[in-house]
C-alpha cells in the first residue's frame, strides 16, 4: 500500500489530479472554492468578466448547468439574504416537444384577441410557479444565456437585468430623477431550439440564427420607482403591481410589475414576426394582479412610409394596432407616430423596429435616438418590413445616413436577448466560467470595425 504525507487521504490527492487535469483540459484555468450560491451547484471565484480569480475575488458565478446562473459582486451573495438564487433554465432542447399554438389561428385585425391569446400561453403554470422555471408544471421555459457582464448583467435573485432607465418628466416622474427598470425574458421549447444551435458552445456561432415557427417569448418588465418618485404620487401607475424582490447595488430591493412585452413567430407577417406589449393597469379589478395587465397594442408589420403628419392626418397603421384596452400612461407614451411601444420603452422607436436592429456586430442604435435623426426620412430607415434573417444594416452615428457595412453583418432574427447576449461574448469578452472555451477558440473571431459600439440598452 502507498504511503501518503501526513495530513493526507486518498481522496484529497485524487481530488489534487482532478484539479490538475481539469486546469489541462481548459486551459490551465486554476479551480477554487467560493461560497454563497445554492446547495448542489459550483459556486465559482471570477473577474467582472468570468475569467476564474484566486480568492478573494470581487465576483461570483454560480454554475447549475452549462452556463452560469449568473455572475455578480461577490457582496451580493455575503449579506443578509442567503438564497434561494436564480437558475438558468439552460436544458435547451434540439426539438420542441408538441405544443399548441393558439395564436397562429387568430387574425392580425383581432389584435386583442391574438394578445390575449399570447399571455394566457405565457402565463400558464407561470403565476404559479413564481416565475421560475424550473417549477412549472404546465410546459418549460427557458432563458438566454450569458447575459451577466457589464452593469445590467443579471442579478442573482430573480436572473433580471437591468433596462432602460426612465427620467423625469418622461412619464411622470420628477424632473431630475431617474427611476431604474428591469426585465427577465422566457423563451418556449420552440424557440430554445435556435438557443440550443447558437449556443453548442461556449462561444456563439451566429452564422444562421433563426427562430422556427411556433417561437414565442416574453418578457416581465419591473420598475423600482416609489409613489415618490413621480411628481404626482396618486398618479403611480403601479399601485397594487405584483413585486419581486431582487439585488441591486443598494441591497434587497422592492420592484413592481410594469409592462409585459411578448412576441412569436408567425409566417404570415411581413417581418415573419409579431410584436406586443402590455402594461399595468392599476385601476383593474382582476383578483389576480398579473391578470391586470392590459394590451397597449401590437404591431406585424413596421408600417413603412408612415410619419407624424400621416397621424396628425388620421390615417391609420396598417400593420399596427393599438388596443382600445391601453392605460391612458401607456397610450400617452407610444412610439414614433403612434406605433405600439411599451411604457419603459423609448418613445423614438417602437417595439418591432427596435428589435430590428438584432445584429452582430452592432453598426446601428436600437432606434433614429440621436439628434442628427433629424427628418422623417432618416427615421424611417429603423421602419422598413424585413425577415430576420435579413441583417438591419449600418447606419453612420455622424450622419444617421445608411452606409455601407464596414463588416459583414449577421442577422439575429429579432432577438435583442440574442444580440446582448452575442455582444457580451464577441465584443466585451464575457467568458463562461462553468465551460471555459479552449484558448485557441479565442482567437479565431475576425476583427471587429464596431468594437467601439456601446452596450445595448434594451
Amino acid at each position: 500500500m502507498a504511503n501518503f504525507p501526513r495530513g493526507l487521504s486518498r481522496y484529497s490527492i485524487l481530488i489534487a489530479f482532478v484539479a490538475i487535469a481539469f486546469g489541462l483540459v481548459f486551459g490551465n484555468y486554476p479551480i477554487y472554492a467560493a461560497s454563497g450560491c445554492n446547495p448542489g451547484t459550483r459556486c465559482l471565484p471570477v473577474d467582472t468578466h468570468g475569467d476564474p480569480a484566486p480568492e478573494p475575488a470581487a465576483f461570483v458565478a454560480q454554475c447549475s448547468g452549462k452556463f452560469p446562473d449568473f455572475a455578480v459582486a461577490s457582496s451580493y451573495l455575503s449579506g443578509a439574504y442567503k438564497g434561494p438564487w436564480f437558475v438558468l433554465s439552460q436544458n435547451y432542447p434540439a426539438a420542441a416537444p408538441a405544443d399548441q399554438y393558439p395564436w397562429l389561428t387568430i387574425d392580425f385585425d383581432k389584435a386583442d384577441d391574438y394578445l390575449a391569446a399570447l399571455r394566457t400561453y405565457s402565463f400558464d403554470g407561470m403565476i404559479d410557479a413564481g416565475f421560475r422555471p424550473e417549477s412549472n408544471k404546465v410546459r418549460p421555459w427557458f432563458h438566454m444565456p450569458m447575459m451577466n457582464d457589464g452593469g445590467g448583467r443579471r442579478e442573482p435573485i430573480r436572473g433580471l437585468t437591468e433596462e432602460r432607465p426612465i427620467s423625469g418628466p418622461e412619464l411622470g416622474v420628477k424632473p431630475g430623477t431617474t427611476i431604474h427598470n428591469y426585465a427577465i425574458g422566457f423563451y418556449n421549447a420552440a424557440g430554445a431550439t435556435a438557443i440550443a444551435k447558437a449556443w453548442q458552445g461556449s462561444r456563439p456561432d451566429i452564422s444562421a440564427v433563426q427562430f422556427p415557427q411556433g417561437t414565442m417569448t416574453f418578457k416581465i418588465l419591473f420598475s423600482a420607482a416609489k409613489p415618490t418618485d413621480f411628481t404626482d404620487p396618486s398618479a403611480d401607475p403601479m399601485t397594487g403591481a405584483p413585486q419581486f424582490q431582487i439585488m441591486t447595488n443598494a441591497g434587497v430591493t422592492a420592484v413592481r410589475l410594469l409592462q409585459m412585452d411578448v412576441a412569436a413567430t408567425d409566417n404570415r407577417a411581413p417581418t415573419g414576426w409579431v410584436f406586443g406589449t402590455f402594461a399595468f393597469d392599476k385601476t383593474a379589478t382582476d383578483p389576480v394582479g398579473w391578470m391586470r395587465l392590459r394590451p397597449v397594442g401590437m404591431s406585424w408589420g413596421n408600417d413603412p412610409g408612415y410619419t407624424p403628419a400621416d397621424q396628425a392626418a388620421g390615417k391609420a397603421l396598417q400593420e399596427s394596432r393599438i388596443s382600445s384596452q391601453v392605460p391612458l400612461f401607456a397610450k400617452n407614451h407610444l412610439g414614433y407616430a403612434g406605433r405600439p411601444n411599451g411604457p419603459v420603452d423609448n418613445p423614438a422607436s417602437g417595439c418591432l423596429s427596435c428589435h430590428g436592429t438584432a445584429e452582430f456586430p452592432i453598426a446601428a442604435d436600437l432606434g433614429p435616438l440621436k439628434s442628427n435623426c433629424n427628418t422623417d426620412a432618416k427615421k424611417l430607415y429603423w421602419f422598413r418590413d424585413f425577415r430576420g434573417n435579413v441583417p438591419f444594416g449600418a447606419v453612420d452615428g455622424q450622419t444617421c445616413e445608411p452606409e455601407t457595412p464596414k463588416a459583414p453583418l449577421k442577422a439575429l432574427d429579432f432577438s435583442l436577448q440574442m444580440k446582448v447576449a452575442v455582444q457580451n461574448v464577441l465584443q466585451y469578452n464575457a467568458v463562461n466560467p462553468c465551460t471555459p472555451a479552449p484558448p485557441s477558440a479565442l482567437a479565431a473571431e475576425a476583427p471587429n470595425p464596431y468594437r467601439d459600439a456601446p452596450r445595448v440598452g434594451r
